[in-house]
């Protein structure tokens, strides 16, 4: 540690020091304080012993705020205070020592069980920590230190039982602890706070109760044994109970301890001044049953305040958790609901009505609920409730929902069905969201996926100009030629008809074959929405082919195909299945550019996987795959050639996906690399008889 650090610690201690000094003189006079108003109101024949002993309390509540290293200067402080206090009242020396020490002794070990059993503050905040605090303050610690505070009488030379003294002392300061301590220590915990900030309704509540109290204390109190209505002194002892009872529920453990305070204090007050139902025998006995009455009625009222302070707290933590989540499933559009299978219950949380469009005091049922759906997603919405309640896992469903204002939000339902102990369906719940975002997003993507989609055919389209401009060559070459032979055997004479007519019909055949050309052209160029349709694989390869029939001829490459026979018709979109018949077929032909042409073979073919699957291959004879990931190979703008733009296969799998398939590359056997198409022939022609 540095010096300069050091001496700030020393500087920090001094002050603490000097702080904790300052408390100690006031604990001191309360100390002080506190053993003459017990001497005041002491009630044996000696008037030394009072019902309860404040001195104690002020040790044992100084003992739980302050750390246990400091215990000693409250202690050092507070014995002058004893010494001075019990001086005044003819102690001698070792009287007052022992009962200092007992003191003491009862104040620490108080403090030691809470603070080790109990925890921190508040005290008295839940049952557990009232009930460890009632058993470590007046009963346990009490009745150990009992056993040496019994002495301070015996050597006092007062006559009289071990036991006896011993109960006077324990009485004493076990109602010390549940009379006086708890008022102190629930004010500390958690100050009343200032009148101007308190409700006046409150304020006067509580005003009442206490003054309902003070005066039923007052009269019931003031019936002794020798009164008129002595006969009903046990059903008097009730009277004070329900405002008891009335300031617990309404203030919890504040109101629970403060009650009680106010009947201690009217009960002390007349057993002072006058005849009262604790007068009926001699003085240690009435001041016993007065200890024994109190202790029996704080016990029970102090543990009600703290379950009802533990039960306010429970209600304010779920409200609080309620809150946050109310705030976090409406910052992340989210809410909850519930729908009953008997009539037409339907609970939601808050923010419910708004996301679906509805002013917050409509009350949510199935039919204001569908009247919100989009008329596109009626079944959508129905079906929700229709298989949650059916279905065994958690279902999920889209739609939309139209507001008055005529915008559409995309939501999305998840339900799950909740049972009872037999199986049978209590109720349906789950979750919205809004998911309109998300919704835009996805369709954003999907937007540039088939503007790069149909970027890469122009430019499979411009790679392919040369050999399309021959494919268009020959017949527009082979139909004028025959249109200038027509035309000549058309002057002759005779009219050779049959030649001309056989030259006509040549025209007409290279027309058509230029048409088919350029169709499959403007095919693939075409920039629109997918439409899916009927396609037969084997018959989109060969158009394929044909396409690139040509590049074949200039790249000295051979053609070989295999398709199966009998392969289903299937329905997908044949602009964007040829799209990848023909990135997977130009990849195949660049692969074989620095094979011999002799060995250039491109190998197609078709085959029934299983009755669910067929699949189409694309094989070449180049040298194979480089040694990477075949996950690497699809992903964008990832390439092996110096040229390519790394899109293709990306593009290729993004369609084979959506028609529900799969596409895959690997080194065949044989040489080369296959690239092989799935797709599910049965879930396709099940949405094409849909």
């Amino acid at each position: 540690m540095s010096p300069e650090l050091a001496k700030e610690t020393d500087r920090l201690d001094v002050l603490s020091l000097r702080d904790s000094v300052s408390t100690a003189m006031l604990v001191a006079l309360a100390y002080f304080v506190g053993a003459e108003l017990a001497f005041f109101i002491g009630t044996l024949s000696d008037k030394i012993f009072a019902p309860f002993w404040p001195p104690n309390v002020v040790l044992f509540c100084v003992f739980l705020l302050v750390p246990m290293q400091r215990w000693w200067l409250y202690i050092l402080v507070a014995f002058p205070a004893h010494i001075i206090a019990e001086l005044g009242v003819g102690m001698n020396v070792p009287q007052l020592l022992v009962a200092f020490v007992t003191n003491v002794a009862v104040a620490g070990l108080n403090a030691a069980a809470v603070t080790l059993l109990a925890g921190g503050r508040p005290w008295l905040g839940d049952p557990r920590k009232a009930l460890i605090y009632v058993a470590a303050t007046a009963l346990v610690s009490p009745a150990v230190v009992a056993l040496g505070g019994a002495f301070v009488p015996i050597l006092g030379g007062t006559i009289g039982s071990y036991w006896d003294f011993w109960a006077q002392w324990y009485a004493s300061n076990a109602l010390g602890s549940l009379t006086l301590a708890p008022v102190i220590l629930t004010w500390l915990c958690e100050p009343w706070p200032p009148l101007s900030q308190t409700p006046e309704a409150q304020r006067s509540e509580a005003l009442a109760l206490a003054t309902a109290l003070v005066v039923v204390c007052a009269v019931t109190f003031a019936v002794g044994p020798g009164t008129a209505g002595n006969s009903f002194l046990p059903a008097l002892l009730y009277l004070p109970l329900p405002l008891i009872v009335w300031a617990t529920v309404r203030f919890g453990v504040k109101g629970a301890s403060g009650a009680i305070f106010i009947v201690t204090v009217v009960l002390i007050w007349r057993t002072m001044n006058s005849q009262n139902l604790f007068t009926g025998g001699d003085a240690e006995s009435n001041v016993l049953a007065l200890q024994t009455f109190l202790i029996g009625l704080a016990t029970p009222v102090l543990l009600l305040g703290a379950a009802i302070n533990a039960i306010r707290s429970a209600e304010q933590t779920i409200r609080d958790s309620q809150e946050r989540t109310a705030f976090a499933f409406a910052s992340n559009h989210i809410a909850l609901w519930e729908y009953g299978t008997a009539g037409e219950r339907f609970w939601t949380s808050a923010n419910c009505n708004a996301m679906l469009g509805l002013k917050p005091d409509v009350e949510l049922t199935r039919t204001s609920f569908l009247g919100t759906i989009h008329p596109q997603d009626i079944a959508a919405a129905r079906d929700i409730i229709r298989t949650t309640a059916v279905a065994t896992e958690p279902t999920t469903r889209e739609f939309r929902v139209t507001f008055p204002n005529g915008e559409t939000r995309w939501l999305l339902a998840r339900g799950y069905a909740q049972r009872d102990k037999n199986g049978d369906i209590v109720q349906t719940a789950g979750i919205l969201t809004d998911i309109t975002d998300r919704k835009a997003v996805e369709f954003e993507a999907e937007l540039q996926r088939r503007e790069v989609s149909h970027l890469m055919r122009v430019s499979v389209m411009g790679e392919l100009a040369g050999a399309i401009a021959h494919e268009l060559n020959q017949p527009l070459a082979a139909i004028l030629a025959n249109a200038e032979a027509a035309r000549r055997m058309l002057r002759q004479t005779p009219t050779d008809i049959v030649e001309a007519g056989a030259a006509l019909d040549d025209i007409v055949h290279e027309n058509k074959r230029a048409s088919e050309v350029i169709r499959r052209m403007r095919r693939l160029l075409r920039k629109g929405d997918s439409k899916p349709e009927v396609v037969n694989l084997n018959d989109l390869v060969e158009s394929t082919v044909k396409l690139l029939h040509s590049e074949l001829i200039s790249r000295h490459i051979k053609v070989e195909t295999n398709l199966g026979a009998d392969l289903p018709i299937i329905w997908g979109d044949p602009v964007q299945l040829q799209q990848v018949l023909l990135n997977l077929m130009m990849n195949a032909m660049e692969a074989m550019n620095l094979v011999p042409p002799s060995r250039r073979v491109l190998a197609i073919g078709s085959h029934h996987v299983n009755a669910d699957s067929i699949e189409i291959v694309v094989k070449d004879c180049g040298h194979g795959l480089a040694p990477v990931s075949t996950k690497q190979l699809f992903e964008p703008f990832f390439t092996t050639k110096d040229q390519g733009l790394g899109l293709g296969l990306s593009i290729c799998l993004t369609i084979v996906k959506s028609h529900g398939g799969d596409l895959s590359l690997g080194n065949h056997p044989d040489g080369g690399v296959a690239a092989t198409l799935t797709l599910p022939s049965r879930q396709i022609q099940t949405m094409a008889a849909k």
